[in-house]
């Protein structure tokens, strides 16, 4: 599906989420680090090329009920300035997102100039393999494009704070 050859700071932590996974299978922080500074540096040089135009973006969410991702995505999207074009998802899906129907849409849409970005809710809805995440930024970047991520680093728990605020 792609025609062409992804942080700890950026990427998700929670459980579920790539960066969770990724800290599970001790992926080591230096890799997270690495696309998500790649991921950084995409996005700025892809907007940075629209020269002030407007930057449009695709939506893409993976799961059985995509209309609240779609809804945090745009938010977050409208939020950076950017102007939502498609939503696109797919209910489930394999690991591979090329083997997704409604991602290979988006792909086309963004490989056709219609599109300078794809916002996702957060990297698993695209892969939990950081191999395939790096293989989509580079894609992106090929096409002028960029993936953003709504899911912001999370930052770890002070251990002198209980879980809940005003406990302590």
């Amino acid at each position: 599906m792609y025609d062409n050859t992804f942080s700890d700071e950026d990427w998700p932590v929670r459980v579920g989420t790539m960066s969770g996974w990724a800290r599970e299978r001790g992926v080591p922080a230096s890799r997270r680090g690495q696309l998500a500074a790649l991921r950084r540096e995409i996005k700025a040089s892809a907007i940075a090329a629209r020269d002030g135009r407007p930057v449009i973006t695709d939506l893409y969410a993976l799961g059985i009920e995509p209309v609240k991702s779609h809804l945090r995505a745009q938010v977050y999207a409208e939020s950076q300035g950017f102007t939502v074009a498609q939503r696109f998802s797919d209910p489930y899906g394999p690991a591979d997102p090329t083997l997704r129907a409604g991602w290979v849409a988006m792909c086309k849409h963004v490989a056709g100039g219609f599109a300078h970005g794809i916002v996702v809710v957060g990297a698993s809805d695209i892969s939990s393999d950081l191999d395939e995440l790096e293989f989509t930024l580079r894609w992106a970047q090929e096409h002028g494009a960029f993936v953003d991520l709504v899911l912001a680093h999370l930052p770890a728990s002070d251990s002198r704070q209980s879980a809940c605020r005003g406990r302590r």
